[in-house]
């Protein structure tokens, strides 16, 4: 079956150099991803731009520095 166009874009983004799903890079985007959502929904709720701890930036700041380290470690070594 083929997949539609965004699909197979996002799978490649979520999956590591062998084709399988990468957990560090399913867990940053969800956090992220969750992050954003409760921003704009209280933005939206509140009329003012909503303040993010900093606690959660730096959460979500690690997590996006360990899938960018975890794919420069996931490269088989050269021969």
């Amino acid at each position: 079956m083929k997949e539609w166009g965004v699909a197979a874009d996002i799978r490649k983004i979520l999956s590591d150099d062998s084709g399988s799903l990468s957990s560090k890079r399913v867990l940053s985007v969800g956090w992220g991803g969750s992050v954003l959502g409760v921003w704009v929904y209280t933005s939206l709720h509140t009329g003012t731009v909503a303040t993010i701890p900093w606690e959660v930036c730096g959460l979500v700041l690690s997590l996006g520095g360990i899938t960018a380290a975890g794919k420069w470690g996931e490269k088989p070594p050269e021969r």
